[in-house]
Formats: C-alpha cells, sequence, structure tokens
C-alpha cells in the first residue's frame, strides 16, 4: 500500500501562528545569507536556517522522528563527504570570484530574497502538513518520514512543485507587505549572527530582535491575502501529486 495519502489537507488554519513566524524568520536570516562575502558560509548559514525550520516543525508534533533521518529533506542531496570534497577543490575558485559573486548577490537581491524566505517557509509548512494529515507512528500505513529515503522522495517532490510556482505573485505580496525590500535586508542582518550564537540543541525562538520580528509578522499577514492561499493550494496539490507519482 502506499505511504502517499490520497491529498494531504492543505487548509493552513491549522499552522500555529507562532510556528509559521518562527519559518519566515528562518527564512529571512537565510535569505541574508547570500551578501555573506566569505566562500561557503553562506550555505552554513542556509542550512543551519533549514535545519533549525525542520527541528522547529517536528518539535511542535512532539513526535519521535530523529533529525538527521530527514536531512535529504532540507538538505544538499549530495551528502557529506561529497559536499566537503567539492568545497576543497572549489575553494580556489571561489576565493577568486566572491568579489563577483557579492555584486552579482546585491544585484539580484529583489527576486532571490523574497524567494529564499517563501523556500524556507515552505519547507517548514510542507513538513508540518504531512505530519499533521500523516498519522505519523500511529498506524501501518502512517507516513514514513522516518525513512530517508521518503524523506528525498519529499525533497523531489518540493523541487518540482517550488519550481512551477507563480513567482510573480510572491514578489508582488513580500514587496506590498514590507514597502520594499531595504527593510527586509536591514532586518536580516540584524538576526543573522543569532544562527552561530544560539544553542541548537533545541528548538527554541531562533531570533527575537524586535526589527525581524516586525518583517516577519508583514510577510506572515500577508499569506493570508487570497492570491497566496491560492498560491499555496496549488503548489500542495503540485508536491502530493509528484509524491504519488514517486510512491
Amino acid at each position: 500500500m502506499s505511504d502517499t495519502p490520497k491529498r494531504v489537507q492543505s487548509d493552513t488554519s491549522f499552522f500555529t501562528s507562532g510556528i509559521a513566524s518562527q519559518w519566515i524568520i528562518a527564512g529571512i536570516i537565510s535569505a541574508s545569507a547570500r551578501f555573506i562575502p566569505i566562500p561557503f558560509l553562506d550555505e552554513v548559514v542556509q542550512y543551519r536556517c533549514r535545519r533549525h525550520t525542520v527541528k522547529t516543525t517536528i518539535e511542535s508534533h512532539a513526535v519521535d522522528l530523529d533529525l538527521s533521518t530527514v536531512e535529504p529533506y532540507y538538505n544538499n542531496p549530495s551528502g557529506c563527504f561529497v559536499g566537503c570534497v567539492g568545497m576543497i577543490l572549489l575553494l580556489p575558485i571561489k576565493l577568486l570570484l566572491f568579489p563577483f559573486r557579492k555584486i552579482v548577490a546585491v544585484v539580484t537581491s529583489f527576486r532571490a530574497v523574497p524567494l529564499e524566505i517563501m523556500r524556507v517557509y515552505l519547507i517548514g509548512r510542507t513538513l508540518d502538513r504531512y505530519l499533521s494529515n500523516g498519522n505519523f507512528g500511529q498506524s501501518e500505513n502512517s507516513l514514513r518520514i522516518d525513512d530517508s529515503v521518503y524523506a528525498a522522495r519529499m525533497r523531489s517532490a518540493f523541487e518540482q512543485a517550488f519550481a512551477r510556482m507563480d513567482m510573480h505573485v510572491v514578489l508582488s505580496a513580500m514587496q506590498d507587505a514590507t514597502g520594499g525590500f531595504r527593510e527586509l535586508i536591514t532586518a536580516a542582518f540584524v538576526g543573522l549572527k543569532s544562527v552561530f550564537e544560539r544553542d541548537n540543541k533545541s528548538a527554541s525562538v531562533f531570533v527575537a530582535e524586535p526589527e525581524v520580528k516586525a518583517e516577519a509578522s508583514k510577510i506572515q499577514q500577508s499569506f493570508s491575502r487570497a492570491e497566496m492561499v491560492a498560491l499555496f493550494d496549488k503548489f500542495d496539490l503540485r508536491f502530493d501529486n509528484a509524491m504519488k507519482d514517486a510512491s
């Protein structure tokens, strides 16, 4: 029997305001990583933000689910060894090109920043949706999210669904919510240092700086707009269909 439900509930009413805010805050900080002019440090920040998003979501459901098992869902699919080898091989090139990468990052930030926020938000939202509706660990038909193969399948489905999102709607909603992206970027830098200062042993509040929370609150409110709700519903449908096709 397939371990993917026929249609996983997409009603956003079961997302708690607190955890949704944490996903957005993590997304804001992750988006700011593109401005760090140090090779590979941006990737470390993004990894920690996505890891925190998944960890927070798991802990909110109080399920016995090891974080390392679902790592294929949120981390680079190449794995640690391949990633470390690649880092060593690419280090000279990245050291040479990082000034140009910084310029490109600034020039493309108008589009890249909101899309990274959306990506991190959807990583948390999708996992939360499946944990909420999959009766995890309660029956033989429960979702096998503890299986790393299943987690990798979720990653593939996520990438397929995300690639087909209407990004113009995303950009418009976030720009309207924040009044432009200057304050959003400023808030991201305020919270960036918390990635390294916070104790990762628990999924407590990621960052409490008021500037970051204020921007996250604006974005969260924009996600309740009719066009955004429709966008999320379409994403959910594409994700679920991709999961069915892979089962």
